[in-house]
C-alpha cells in the first residue's frame, strides 16, 4: 500500500498520532487558563498539573506529578472536598462549590470537581476571594440604600418611555398609597393620580427638558390617593438617550412633602401674623405715648404714665406669648397687671376660667391697668384702707356666643367724684375697649368708690 501522506518539506515527514494531538491541544488548553487545574488517577495521584496551580500552591509539577494529593497536602481529609473528590470519583457526579482555603488564610476559593475518562477525576480551582468581598461590599451598599430609602420614605422608579411600562419599588407603591406589588405598571395609572391642573406642567417641562437633551428633571405635584388623601410629592429623575438621541428611560425617586409644605404654610402664616401684630403694637404704642404726652403736665409724669401703659401692655403680651398667641385666660392677664402695683390682700379676685383672644387679652389689660393706675392716685388705693374687687361670670345662649361680664369695684378710699374733664384712661374705657371688645362699658363715680362694669361677647377660640 503506497503511503500518500505529504513527506515534502511543507509536512512532516512523521506526524504525531491522533491521540498525542488531542494531549498536545488539551495540554495548551490547560497551560492557557488562570484557573489552577489538576487531573487524579483512579489511585489519587497527580497525572496533570498546570501552570496556574503551580503557582497558586507554590510547588512545581515535577514535585507533584505521580504522588497522592493525600501525601501531599493531607489537611484535606476528613473535609467538604475530600467528600466531593469521592463522590466524583465513586459515583461519577461533579459537584460545584466554596470554600475557606486550606492553604492560603483569609482567601476563598471556587472548586469544581468532576469525573474525567479513564476513571480519574479533574479539580479546578478559582480564587474568588476579591469577588466574594466586592458582592459582600454591594450587599452592604443595598443595604443601607435600602434602609436610606425606607428610612425617608423614597420611592424610586423606572420608567422606559417608549413603551411607556414603569417599574415601582415597594416604597413608591407604599407612597401613592397602594400595597406593594399591585401597581400595574402603566404610566397611564400614574397619570390618573396625578392632580389634573399638575399633570400639565410636568409634561410641559419634561418635554421642555427632553427636547433641550437635558439629563436631569425636578419636580413638585400633587397626587390622589385612593384613600382620598391628597399629598404632596416632590422629586428628582435623570433621563437616558439612546444612540439615535431619542429619550428611552427616566429614572428617579420620589418623596411625599406634605408635612413639610404644612409647615411652610403655616411658617408664612405665622409671618404674616407677626407682622400684623408688630404693625397693631406699634400703633398702640404711638397711641399711647400721643395720649399720655397731651395730658401730662411734667416729663417725669409722662415717663410713669407711658411707662406703666407699656409694661401693661408688655405683660398681655407675655401671657400670650406662652400660649403661642392662640388665647389667654382673663386671670393671667389680671395676674400679669397687678403685679407691679403689689396690691396683697387690699385685692380680692373671682372668677371662672375665661378663654380671651389677642384682641381681647390685650383690651382688657389695658383696660386694668388705667383703672389700677386710677386707684393708685384717686381711689382705693391712695389711702391705706382702701380695697379693690375684681370678678366676672359667663353668660351664654344656645342662640348667641357666651359673654363675659366684669366688674372693677373700689371701696373704703377717698370719696369719688366725677373727673372735671375726660383722660386717657376715660377715653380708654369709654370708646377704645368698647371697640376693641365689642361690647359695652359704664363708669359709676359713686362716693364710696368707682365701679366698672364690662360687657364683652366671647370669641370662640381653640
Amino acid at each position: 500500500m503506497t503511503d500518500t501522506r505529504d513527506n515534502g518539506p511543507d509536512g512532516p515527514e512523521n506526524p504525531p498520532a491522533d491521540g498525542d494531538g488531542h494531549d498536545a491541544l488539551l495540554e495548551s488548553v490547560l497551560e492557557s487558563i488562570s484557573d489552577a487545574f489538576y487531573a487524579l488517577d483512579r489511585d489519587w495521584r497527580y497525572v496533570i498539573f498546570n501552570r496556574a496551580a503551580e503557582q497558586y500552591f507554590g510547588v512545581s509539577r515535577d514535585n507533584v506529578i505521580g504522588r497522592s494529593i493525600w501525601d501531599l497536602f493531607p489537611q484535606g481529609r476528613g473535609t467538604a472536598f475530600e467528600r466531593c473528590c469521592r463522590r466524583a470519583m465513586d459515583e461519577r457526579v461533579t459537584s460545584t462549590f466554596e470554600s475557606p482555603s486550606a492553604i492560603r488564610p483569609g482567601r476563598t476559593v471556587e472548586l469544581r470537581v468532576a469525573p474525567m475518562s479513564g476513571g480519574g477525576i479533574g479539580v479546578a480551582l478559582n480564587d474568588v476571594t476579591e469577588r466574594k468581598r466586592a458582592e459582600a461590599a454591594l450587599r452592604e451598599s443595598e443595604q443601607r440604600l435600602d434602609l436610606a430609602v425606607r428610612a425617608h420614605g423614597v420611592g424610586i422608579f423606572d420608567w422606559h418611555i417608549p413603551s411607556g411600562r414603569v417599574l415601582w419599588s415597594e416604597e413608591e407603591e407604599r407612597l401613592f398609597g397602594l400595597e406593594p406589588g399591585t401597581f400595574d405598571g402603566r404610566i397611564e395609572s400614574w397619570r390618573d393620580r396625578v392632580a389634573s391642573e399638575d399633570f400639565a406642567a410636568i409634561r410641559a417641562r419634561t418635554r421642555e427638558a427632553i427636547a433641550a437633551r437635558r439629563d436631569h428633571l425636578d419636580f413638585r405635584f400633587r397626587i390622589h390617593r385612593p384613600d382620598g388623601q391628597l399629598r404632596h410629592i416632590e422629586g428628582a429623575a435623570r433621563i437616558l438617550y439612546g444612540p439615535d438621541g431619542g429619550a428611552e428611560r427616566m429614572v428617579g425617586t420620589n418623596m411625599d412633602v406634605t408635612d413639610r409644605v404644612a409647615a411652610e404654610q403655616r411658617q408664612r402664616l405665622l409671618i404674616n401674623e407677626l407682622n400684623h401684630r408688630v404693625k397693631n403694637t406699634l400703633a398702640a404704642v404711638q397711641s399711647i405715648a400721643a395720649q399720655t404726652v397731651r395730658r401730662a403736665d411734667t416729663l417725669a409724669e409722662f415717663r410713669d404714665s407711658f411707662e406703666g401703659r407699656l409694661m401693661a401692655l408688655s405683660g398681655a403680651h407675655d401671657v400670650l406669648t406662652r400660649h403661642q398667641w392662640d388665647s389667654a385666660d382673663l386671670a393671667d392677664v389680671v395676674d400679669g397687671v397687678m403685679q407691679p402695683f403689689h396690691p396683697g390682700e387690699r385685692l380680692q379676685v373671682s372668677g371662672p376660667p375665661v378663654r380671651l383672644s389677642p384682641g381681647q387679652a390685650l383690651a382688657f389689660a389695658m383696660a386694668i391697668h388705667e383703672l389700677a393706675t386710677n386707684a393708685v392716685k384717686y381711689g382705693a388705693w391712695s389711702g391705706v384702707a382702701g380695697r379693690v374687687r375684681i370678678g366676672w361670670v359667663t353668660e351664654g345662649r344656645p342662640d348667641r356666643p357666651g359673654e363675659v361680664r366684669f366688674t372693677w369695684s373700689e371701696e373704703g378710699g377717698p370719696p369719688v367724684r366725677p373727673p372735671s374733664r375726660q383722660g386717657f384712661g376715660s377715653r380708654l374705657l369709654r370708646q377704645g375697649l368698647v371697640r376693641d371688645l365689642g361690647g359695652a362699658v359704664d363708669l359709676a363715680f359713686a362716693p364710696e368708690g368707682l365701679r366698672c362694669d364690662i360687657r364683652a361677647p366671647l370669641a370662640e377660640v381653640d
